[in-house]
């Protein structure tokens, strides 16, 4: 195990405190973006490597998707950003997709933000080509985490479109503005036609939700849930969270931890027990001491 004070074990307590679909998510996605990045250095040296990455990515002519009948589906996770202004991209979307899928999950289940990731994906490949099938000579690729992140951004603003946000230089702002503004700005500045499927299947989504029934029960099994057409009340609002019991010294206590060496023992026997039994088996005061580690 890492030293408690290196990075890896900054980045071992980050990812062993996100819930099981998000982790998911999170992973594919930064590791096609490295698998690009990758791609895009042997290409810069005369190697064709990057003939990979066309296959993955949606083609915005619907006849050329008839070749490739699997891309509605991979384009949603192939992060083809290139250069610093694409950098800067994926990292928004990956902080936005941590920051609303973290709350999303575990309010609503992991299979639920796993399925409305791919159906948000599949919704705006669909739209996006039934666009592209009326307009004229449609050109180019559709790619990236961004469109399934419309659909969870605007599941979030249906469910609870009053919820105050704060945003940098903009202030306090209500979810539902946060998602016609992103959808409005996308399509001005990107012309990513995807974003309005994937708005749509979002908002589908979350009204499905809250007549009682579960678009993603399909998905259950996958993350050891029962299956169900049903969709429980969340327990708690989202993006809030209890604040951490603080000790004297003003640090959150920790169960069986005395200074930094008792503390990384603790979070070394919780990640051991992720890598054995899964996120799922900790129990609630474990989940809570992990949490606050990652954000010590």
């Amino acid at each position: 195990m890492a030293a408690a004070d290196s990075p890896l074990f900054r980045f071992q307590l980050w990812r062993a405190a996100l819930p099981p679909a998000l982790r998911l998510l999170l992973t594919v996605n930064l590791a096609t973006y490295l698998a690009y990045v990758v791609l895009a250095l042997l290409a810069a040296f005369g190697v064709p490597a990057l003939a990979v990455v066309d296959w993955l990515t949606l083609p915005a002519n619907p006849q050329a998707v008839l070749a490739r009948p699997w891309t509605p589906l991979t384009y949603g996770f192939v992060n083809a950003f290139g250069g610093f202004f694409g950098l800067i991209s994926f990292v928004f979307g990956f902080y936005w997709l941590q920051w609303m899928g973290r709350d999303y999950e575990e309010n609503h289940g992991a299979h639920r933000l796993f399925g409305l990731y791919v159906l948000g994906a599949l919704g705006g490949a669909l739209v996006g080509l039934a666009l592209g099938a009326v307009l004229p000579s449609p050109r180019g690729v559709y790619f990236g985490l961004w469109t399934p992140v419309t659909a969870v951004l605007c599941a979030v603003a249906t469910l609870h479109p009053d919820r105050q946000i704060g945003l940098f230089l903009l202030g306090v702002v209500s979810m539902k503005w946060i998602a016609i503004g992103f959808v409005v700005l996308s399509l001005v500045f990107s012309a990513d036609l995807t974003v309005l499927g994937a708005a749509l299947a979002g908002v589908l989504f979350a009204r499905a939700q809250r007549a009682g029934r579960d678009p993603a029960a399909w998905a259950a099994p996958f993350f050891g849930a029962r299956r169900s057409r049903s969709a429980p009340t969340p327990s708690r609002n989202p993006f809030k969270r209890s604040d951490p019991v603080a000790t004297p010294a003003g640090r959150p206590s920790k169960r069986g931890a005395s200074g930094a060496s008792g503390t990384a023992l603790t979070v070394d026997q919780i990640l051991d027990k992720i890598l054995e039994k899964g996120y799922e088996s900790l129990t609630k005061e474990e989940r809570e001491a992990l949490d606050r580690a990652s954000r010590d």
